[in-house]
């Protein structure tokens, strides 16, 4: 994949659901600069410390109308794009037992395959049907250093609500990854008190 013709968006947070993603299209960009213009932002609606109710994805500046935002519904397991909302065990799917793919549709006519790389520097993937690369996501969350997740989407990404479910799937894919990191320790321990009884 050549980054250079995708568009680029660099989270000025390592917090994804709480950040700017500001467009950085210029190819020779410093990432360790100054982003040029901003595109998006998430913010999330918490319940308590720990629970999050919602996740909106919106353009910056907002654009008018009522379906500018997209909606990670947390509690509820569904998201939103365009006024219409579909429960995420809907629109996602797990094909084989061992693959690490999962496969995304919001679109009758078109299925996005979803895969991350841990041998690709923790890159997370999006495929469409015929093989090509549509966005790419890389949290960038490494000890010791501090550059920041980016977003990569392909030029042929023209739609603005499957933009927005891309960006979606990337979001809350990572999340969830995530979550899977930080629960992994607890389950070890559960396991090994279980045992000692």
């Amino acid at each position: 994949m050549s980054s250079e013709s995708f568009n680029s968006f660099i989270f000025d947070s390592s917090r994804i659901l709480n950040t700017t993603m500001n467009c950085g299209d210029d190819p020779d960009l410093d990432l360790d600069s100054e982003p040029s213009s901003t595109h998006y932002s998430t913010c999330t609606v918490q319940q308590s410390r720990s629970s999050r109710q919602t996740t909106s994805l919106e353009e910056r500046p907002p654009r008018a109308g009522p379906y500018a935002k997209a909606v990670i519904d947390w509690k509820k397991h569904t998201f939103q794009i365009a006024g219409a909302t579909q429960r995420i065990e809907q629109l996602r799917k797990k094909r084989a037992a061992f693959s690490s793919s999962r496969y995304w549709s919001w679109f009758p006519e078109e299925e996005y395959r979803v895969k991350f790389g841990a041998e690709m520097e923790n890159t997370w993937s999006v495929y469409s049907y015929d093989g090509s690369v549509l966005a790419t996501f890389n949290s960038n969350v490494r000890l010791f250093r501090d550059k920041m997740p980016i977003l990569q989407l392909s030029p042929n990404v023209t739609d603005d609500h499957e933009r927005q479910f891309l960006i979606l799937i990337l979001l809350y894919s990572e999340t969830k990854r995530l979550e899977g990191i930080r629960q992994r320790p607890m389950s070890i321990v559960a396991d090994i008190t279980a045992r000692r009884r």
